[in-house]
């Protein structure tokens, strides 16, 4: 009998304590593919001749696993032939026009693939799949202040490595610290792009973090604003459990441009234990991520400083529709000799997360109940054999 209750209160505390717990990390949210973050690869010009079928016949092959499609855009007043790549805010990154975007197959190729994919975006995606994220340390022309903003990142991953642990889904490999020297920029113009900075060098060193299939998180960072705490913090709320009270801006970072192929995916089931590409995986996340913090509040995590780029702002709500209509609306004839009433709160008119929390606190409450009684027959039980 003892060994009965026992089991029974086991039970109940691991369906209270489950009925309430994410299954996912804002890490996790990151390798989920929303599907509406694609970026638009334009070729444009008033004659573009044979380059059109060259081009398109290139990228239908070459950005087929990738967040990139493919436009032409032939206009009398387009000019030169150009090749741009463009975001969903409207930047644009020209990569070749006129002379120098080539005309023959082998270069349209290259530089297409460039677009796809380079040995920095796959360095990206091998330790994001391994690591907890990663820090990009993008360097400038000044090394003191690079020596000091790389101590302070390895200051900020040492310490978020001592705390991985107790993290609600932990991860065995600390973030991972990947630098970007003046040299490799020419070759890595899509990727410092994709990461939100200018492409061309500068003095001031810059750093983006950076997880899941390539998505910052946060806006980009230079120079003094790089600091250890806000990189802390910033790798802190990574680890943090997706259903928190969390401002959900903070997993609506932009992607970055690149082929996320099927050995990738399969990769990323294997390191994570789900399939990001599953439709109820990502139906789940698109809710937890659309659903916000609440209704005219942005909620920030509890901890993070006002440095880390996000603020904890009130909005004022917008009136419904119907709110607006009664506005416009002439003012109805109303009896004095009846008084309003108004509508008692029933069932139908309550919100479906108090109707799951009801629901769960009288299941909750009830198997305590379950088990106190339980308990009292056997003690009784216990005292007559004993008595």
């Amino acid at each position: 009998m003892r060994r009965r209750l026992l089991l029974v209160l086991a039970g109940v505390l691991l369906v209270g304590g489950s009925a309430w717990a994410c299954r996912y990390s804002v890490r996790d949210t990151g390798f989920v593919d929303l599907g509406d973050e694609f970026y638009q690869l334009v070729l444009s010009g008033s004659d573009l001749g044979e380059r059109r079928d060259l081009y398109r016949q290139i990228a239908a092959a070459s950005l087929l696993d990738a967040n990139i499609v493919f436009l032409v855009r032939e206009r009398p007043e387009a000019g030169e032939a150009t090749l741009t790549l463009e975001d969903s805010v409207g930047r644009k990154l020209v990569l070749a026009r006129g002379d120098a975007l080539p005309g023959d197959v082998a270069g349209a190729t290259t530089l297409i693939e460039s677009v796809a994919l380079t040995p920095l975006r796959a360095e990206i995606h091998e330790q994001a799949l391994n690591a907890f994220a990663v820090v990009l340390l993008i360097e400038g022309g000044q090394p003191a202040e690079v020596s000091r903003v790389r101590a302070s990142i390895e200051a900020a991953i040492r310490n978020v490595a001592r705390l991985m642990p107790s993290m609600p889904k932990p991860v065995d490999t600390p973030p991972a610290l990947i630098r970007v020297t003046r040299e490799q920029l020419a070759r890595e113009r899509v990727t410092v792009w994709g990461l939100g900075f200018d492409p061309a060098p500068t003095a001031e060193p810059r750093v983006a973090l950076v997880f899941g299939r390539g998505r910052r998180i946060g806006s980009p960072l230079e120079g003094p604003l790089i600091t250890q705490t806000v990189v802390e913090e910033r790798l802190v709320i990574i680890g943090q459990d997706c259903e928190c009270e969390l401002d959900r801006e903070w997993m609506k970072g932009p992607l970055l441009p690149a082929r996320w192929d099927a050995d990738r995916q399969r990769q990323a089931v294997q390191k994570l234990g789900f399939d990001p590409e599953n439709p109820l995986v990502r139906a789940e996340v698109s809710r937890i991520i659309l659903r916000g913090p609440g209704t005219g509040q942005f909620k920030k995590l509890a901890g993070t400083a006002s440095t880390v780029g996000y603020s904890e702002v009130l909005l004022e709500e917008l009136p419904s529709a119907d709110a607006t209509a009664t506005a416009n609306d002439p003012p109805a004839t109303v009896d004095p000799a009846q008084d309003p009433v108004p509508a008692p709160e029933t069932a139908s008119t309550a919100t479906p997360l108090n109707r799951t929390r009801l629901v769960m606190w009288f299941v909750l409450s009830g198997s305590s109940l379950a088990v106190l009684v339980l308990a009292a027959v056997w003690w009784r039980k216990v005292r007559r054999e004993q008595g």
